[in-house]
């Protein structure tokens, strides 16, 4: 690589960076200290640590929900709670070990982490878009992960940052031939996430596309392609030892209200609403599932106000009505689809399961739970959207107002209300 194009493959993604993470703190801090929380949704045998000083204010905004499970992994390890086994490892046995390194809270130590990731995950990203497009469509990529509504989760201790990282970062490795760097990374990504496994679907289009079938390249080259199994495979065994079950992270989605539909089924629940069948601690009932409800949007455009917008009872509103998700999913899969056309085979392959799989999971609590920050690692969604928004008289403003609804995300999250 010539030097321009090393200093743009470093410094445009710290730039990037520094920004969404400017944007994401201060609105989370501010919210923290001058807003007004509703009730805290946190794990019922936790009680969060207290967090002084600098990391009360930097910290303590972005350790909410999921972040405040992490870190109670981290300081209790697996073996005492089967909820837990929902939670993938790697995180919270890093957030650990720098812990243990440094003195620091877990909760401070996951949040540094999930920042250098992000960084470092904004690297990989731009020099594996630009391998397969150019720079232009590398920086928007970039632009559109970062200041995307959902993207404070990169930001907060959670594992997206370390899985975009690692997923990232081993498909950059495969394009580039590195297979045992590959295969290795995505071992790490498949104990951080339960969707890293199916990175052995895009690792297989790149090595057929590189090697053909010739079975000398299989031996020994070819075995990096399988390796993301040994992350279910490790998480397993560690649970078989804890826990006296190795499946016991499939098991445990019931405890957290997923089910099964088939795709049409969920969105039929996701709009107008419908009832689920949910075995859960030995039990089988239906539910009934609320569809997504606009009425905040509604009362927000018939009697616009301050007052309105600041209530708790509109913004707890506004956060349960299951509206977000269901247009963030719906442009996922517009977006997938597109993709069809405009993305190499291996990221098509890498992104559609990463849709299809919770549609076919629904919960009972959220038909669509999670999705807007599911579709946050699913990187090839932002190139397309890239594509889409090659034009400055289209991509600035869209920038902006993404932006704006990134703020507003932020504070809500801060505050303790539901997001994703």
């Amino acid at each position: 690589m010539d030097r321009p194009l090393v200093m743009s493959a470093f410094g445009f993604p710290l730039l990037v960076g520094t920004i969404h993470f400017l944007i994401v703190q201060a609105a989370a801090s501010l919210a923290y200290r001058f807003g007004t929380p509703t009730s805290p949704s946190g794990p019922q045998r936790y009680t969060p640590n207290s967090l002084h000083g600098l990391a009360d204010v930097l910290v303590g905004p972005l350790r909410m929900w999921d972040g405040l499970w992490y870190t109670m992994i981290a300081e209790q390890g697996y073996g005492d709670w089967s909820p837990k086994a929902a939670f993938w490892p790697l995180f919270p046995w890093t957030m650990r070990g720098l812990s243990n390194l440094t003195g620091l809270a877990p909760e401070v130590a996951g949040y540094i982490i999930a920042n250098v990731s992000f960084v470092v995950a904004l690297m990989f990203l731009y020099r594996l878009v630009a391998l397969d497009f150019d720079e232009r469509i590398a920086r928007g990529t970039l632009w559109a992960i970062a200041l995307f509504p959902t993207a404070l989760f990169f930001s907060a201790v959670y594992t997206e940052s370390p899985f975009l990282m690692l997923s990232v970062g081993a498909l950059l490795a495969a394009r580039l031939r590195h297979w045992w760097i590959a295969g290795i990374l995505g071992a790490l990504a498949a104990l951080t996430r339960s969707y890293g496994v199916f990175l052995v679907l895009p690792f297989a289009v790149l090595f057929l596309q590189q090697y053909g079938f010739y079975v000398r390249d299989l031996i020994p080259r070819g075995l990096a392609v399988g390796m993301p199994a040994l992350g279910p495979i490790a998480f397993g065994s560690h649970l078989e030892r804890v826990q006296g079950s190795w499946r016991a992270f499939i098991d445990v989605q019931n405890q957290w209200n997923r089910t099964s539909a088939l795709p049409w089924e969920t969105f039929r629940c996701a709009i107008e609403g419908c009832t689920l069948r949910l075995t859960q601690y030995g039990q089988t009932r239906d539910w009934t599932v609320q569809g997504a409800d606009w009425g905040w949007l509604r009362t927000l455009l018939d009697r616009p106000s301050w007052s309105l917008i600041v209530s708790e009872s509109w913004r707890k509103w506004a956060a349960d009505s299951d509206t977000l998700e269901l247009v963030c999913t719906v442009l996922f899969v517009v977006l997938a689809i597109i993709g069809l056309k405009v993305l190499p085979l291996y990221q098509s392959v890498w992104l559609i399961p990463g849709l299809v799989i919770p549609i076919l999971q629904p919960s009972t609590v959220h038909p669509l739970m999670s999705m807007p920050r599911f579709g946050l690692t699913l990187f090839p969604l932002f190139v397309v959207l890239a594509w889409i928004f090659r034009p400055r008289i289209t991509g600035v403003p869209a920038a902006m107002i993404s932006a704006v609804l990134l703020i507003l995300l932020t504070v809500q999250f801060a505050t303790w209300y539901w997001v994703s």
